[in-house]
């Protein structure tokens, strides 16, 4: 189980943290909201997922299912019995085909598609697969109605999440209204219009000129050389023709195209490059029309922050932004994010990140996990003055501070490795690493206790830890 007993609410206006360790089930959590978690192998099992009072996951629902009978017919035979029944029944109805003697190729044909449906339905029919394949299809159908609209999500690595052979421009556009194929040949004869009707007359001489004499050596290259007048003339009146042919093919192909959607056209190219602004891309008209890989990182990862804003959402989930980044990179996009948050003050942010420091800087409210489980919860003002949970404390001493009394003072760290979810400790999640563990942490998982002011925190030794 990668996380397990995860609850919190995200408020409206709040920009909540969520930090931990790699491995601890940050990722897991925001994807299980909004149902991006690969299936399979992965599954959202239990709980349930509201937004704004839209019930979007409910886990007694799923266990409903989960209730119905594996397979319609013959409950108790499963595994290798049922395996074999399936075979048995399925050959001995073709034997008794043959053993009855009845001729014919079609008829034997028609006995073998109909043992088939029959084996089919009476060996592979599943109520519970059959209701979970619709409660799927519905649950994902309401998700991608928010997805992109209400919650958006800016993924860890850009390049990865941008594609590579369309131009930055086409995709910003696309999460602002998604398009079909004709959509796209559409833009793209409204485009090549566009270019072909502002081009100078001198160009267009030079590139008559060039395709007359390329055609020229292509043509000669393939008849050797041989410069019969009729030959050079047909090349270059082809060579010469055939700019002409194709700008006058997109002109006229233009002019089928209605008003209406040129218009259309237009105002999402304008409404792509207001959203390459507003992330602070220089030259966004310009910068519209480059691939991914002509954007730095930095670059590319607000091509990501203006897609997820498209819609304006209620919900931005920002999972690890500025990682890979440089520092001065990274200042940059929190900055932008803060910048963001005060243009829509009741959108609400969810920030992963390994960094406290980052959490510092942009959030109010703070979730630290370790092992698939939150283990204090608080604002940050509060989780910086009074950690309460050993490993919390650990984070916040490994972090450089200039006010170290020793500047060749070696930097605190969380000894050992984050268990893997194959084998977590049964108890407790970090006593393995913890200096205040005893037996009783390795066998009793602690409850989330509210030791006041919206703090809480969740260790057997919590006085312990508050006594210093």
């Amino acid at each position: 189980v990668a996380v397990n007993g995860i609850s919190f609410n995200i408020l409206k206006g709040e920009t909540l943290g969520i930090v931990g360790e790699s491995g601890s089930g940050k990722s897991v959590s925001v994807l299980s909201l909004i149902q991006l978690i690969p299936n399979p192998p992965g599954e959202v099992r239990e709980g349930s997922i509201k937004f704004n009072g839209e019930t979007l996951f409910d886990g007694q629902e799923l266990e409903a299912i989960r209730d119905k009978p594996e397979f319609r017919f013959f409950h108790d035979l499963k595994g290798k019995k049922r395996n074999w029944a399936t075979r048995g029944f399925f050959f001995g109805w073709l034997l008794l085909h043959i053993l009855l003697g009845i001729p014919g190729l079609l008829t034997f044909i028609f006995s073998f598609v109909l043992d088939a449906v029959i084996t089919i339905k009476l060996f592979f029919s599943s109520p519970r697969k059959e209701a979970m394949e619709k409660y799927r299809e519905s649950m994902y159908r309401k998700m991608r109605e928010y997805r992109g609209r209400e919650i958006a999500m800016i993924f860890q690595e850009p390049m990865t999440s941008l594609n590579p052979v369309f131009t930055v421009g086409m995709q910003v556009i696309e999460s602002i209204q998604p398009k079909d194929f004709w959509d796209y040949v559409k833009a793209h004869i409204i485009e090549k219009a566009k270019s072909v009707s502002i081009v100078s007359m001198k160009n267009r001489w030079r590139v008559t000129g060039l395709t007359a004499f390329f055609i020229l050596v292509i043509s000669q290259l393939a008849a050797g050389w041989t410069f019969q007048i009729g030959q050079i003339f047909t090349a270059l009146l082809i060579g010469g023709l055939t700019p002409t042919t194709v700008a006058f093919l997109y002109l006229g192909l233009n002019k089928l195209i209605p008003d209406r959607e040129k218009a259309e056209h237009e105002k999402l190219l304008q409404g792509g490059v207001e959203l390459l602004q507003r992330v602070g891309i220089p030259d966004a008209e310009k910068r519209m029309k480059d691939y991914p890989h002509q954007f730095s990182g930095g670059m590319r990862q607000r091509v990501m922050i203006a897609m997820a804003l498209a819609k304006n959402p209620s919900l931005l989930i920002a999972d690890e932004p500025t990682t890979a980044l440089d520092v001065t990179i990274q200042a940059q996009i929190l900055d932008l994010m803060v910048d963001l948050k005060k243009q829509n003050e009741d959108a609400a942010i969810v920030l992963i990140t390994h960094d406290l420091a980052v959490i510092a800087e942009t959030c109010e409210r703070v979730i630290v996990m370790y092992g698939g489980k939150i283990q204090e919860v608080a604002s940050v003002e509060e989780l910086f003055h009074n950690p309460s949970h050993p490993y919390t404390i650990g984070l916040i001493n490994s972090i450089p501070r200039p006010d170290r009394g020793n500047a060749k003072e070696k930097l605190e760290t969380i000894q050992g490795m984050v268990p893997n979810i194959l084998d977590m400790p049964e108890g407790c999640k970090f006593c393995t690493r913890c200096d205040l563990a005893e037996e009783k942490c390795k066998s009793e998982d602690p409850e989330l206790i509210d030791v006041g002011q919206d703090h809480f925190v969740r260790c057997h030794f919590l006085d312990k830890v508050m006594e210093g």
